[in-house]
């Protein structure tokens, strides 16, 4: 017979079984006392094997789970983390929520505690109230969606196309060819600061989140990207309207537009510009002055844009319109505009006083954005003036 040891669960059932089986009165009247006390002792052996074995089972799942689970909670600690790190991430809803409110004035006890959110970032614009204000200056300051507009951190210096050559004509195999004498120009931008300070009733905590988010978009990001708008236009170092226009790039009117002078002035353009060309006016200018004016069939040169309001196309170029433009001379320009390149190297950043209006119960915010522009290229911009009253 085989050892205990050597039997696999199911024989050391069936070997218990039948050594705890009652024995019949005839055989146990033939067995003497000792065969009895043998039986006992091997049903004994038999228990003690299978109750070794069940603990042993017991033991090897108990190991086995402990194992499972120190291999899933750094998993389950690291989920947790990572779900509450979302949550103060910039760009995470939950941030946003926290830094309007914060603002207002109205966070918890236990939300100012949070290390969490009080760490560096909770300075940071959120990235979804960043892409509203920046959206919004687009929207009120036309030059910003016509320029080539950066957002680097930090004053740039980048290099921008001059002259350009032709390519040699009808080479000659295996003859030298000379460089062409192309040239470059070099645009530096620094930064300036653009502040907007508003001031408002305490009843700002009154306001809900998102009432909160549109009022502080409408009266920050509006302001200073208008100002922005006529930064670009105006400077007198760095604005369009001071370039260094001459015979080549400006045409100087004192009897009032004519059609002849629209035409005189988009051949001052160079061709090369004309795929990405846009005339630029202020709304005064061009529905005082060149919606009125008619080509020699008697048909407008102006088609203003009926569905999206504003603008539309002159002499098949289309138009820009943008109050900056200066009124003292009545400017027509036309021009690539993305050769006039910005740089908004800080977005809009908001601080909060709530000391500087005490007297009033009123809350101050400052809004401040760091920007410059310049034009590239003088002759990718041409102008027509009017110096008549």
């Amino acid at each position: 017979m085989k050892e205990l040891t050597e039997m696999n669960a199911d024989e050391l059932l069936a070997r218990q079984q039948e050594l705890a089986a009652e024995i019949p009165a005839e055989e146990r009247e033939a067995l003497t006392a000792e065969e009895i006390e043998e039986r006992a002792n091997q049903l004994e052996a038999v228990n003690r094997e299978l109750e070794a074995r069940k603990e042993a089972a017991k033991q090897a799942e108990e190991e086995r789970q402990a194992v499972a689970e120190s291999r899933t909670e750094p998993i389950t600690r690291l989920e947790e983390s990572k779900e509450e790190k979302k949550m103060f991430e910039i760009n995470s809803k939950e941030y946003r929520d926290l830094w309007l409110r914060n603002l207002q004035g109205n966070l918890t006890p236990e939300e100012r505690a949070n290390e969490t959110y009080t760490s560096a970032n909770s300075n940071a614009v959120p990235t979804l109230v960043a892409d509203k204000f920046f959206e919004k200056m687009k929207k009120l300051a036309p030059m910003l969606s016509e320029i080539t507009l950066l957002r680097v951190a930090g004053n740039i210096k980048f290099v921008a196309e001059g002259t350009r050559n032709e390519a040699t004509a009808k080479h000659t195999e295996n003859s030298s060819v000379s460089a062409a004498a192309d040239t470059t120009v070099a645009v530096t931008l620094g930064g300036y600061e653009f502040i907007k300070v508003i001031q408002i009733s305490r009843t700002a905590k009154l306001m809900s989140v998102d009432a909160f988010e549109d009022w502080i978009v409408e009266m920050l990001a509006g302001d200073i990207a208008r100002a922005i708008d006529k930064y670009i236009l105006t400077d007198s170092t760095n604005g369009v309207s001071h370039l260094t226009f001459t015979t080549t790039t400006q045409i100087v009117n004192t009897q009032g537009y004519t059609y002849k002078n629209v035409c005189d002035l988009i051949a001052l353009l160079p061709a090369a510009y004309d795929a990405e060309a846009k005339f630029l006016v202020n709304k005064a200018t061009l529905y005082k002055e060149i919606a009125q004016i008619e080509d020699s069939a008697g048909r407008p040169i102006f088609v203003p844009d009926t569905v999206n309001g504003l603008g539309g196309r002159l002499m098949g170029y289309p138009v820009v319109v943008d109050d900056y433009v200066t009124t003292a001379n009545k400017a027509l320009y036309l021009g690539k505009w993305t050769d006039v390149v910005g740089n908004l190297s800080e977005d809009i950043h908001v601080d909060k006083d709530e000391s500087a209006a005490f007297a009033s119960n009123a809350l101050m915010y400052r809004g401040v954005a760091v920007f410059d522009s310049k034009p590239a290229k003088s002759d990718a911009i041409v102008r027509l003036v009017c110096t008549t009253a």
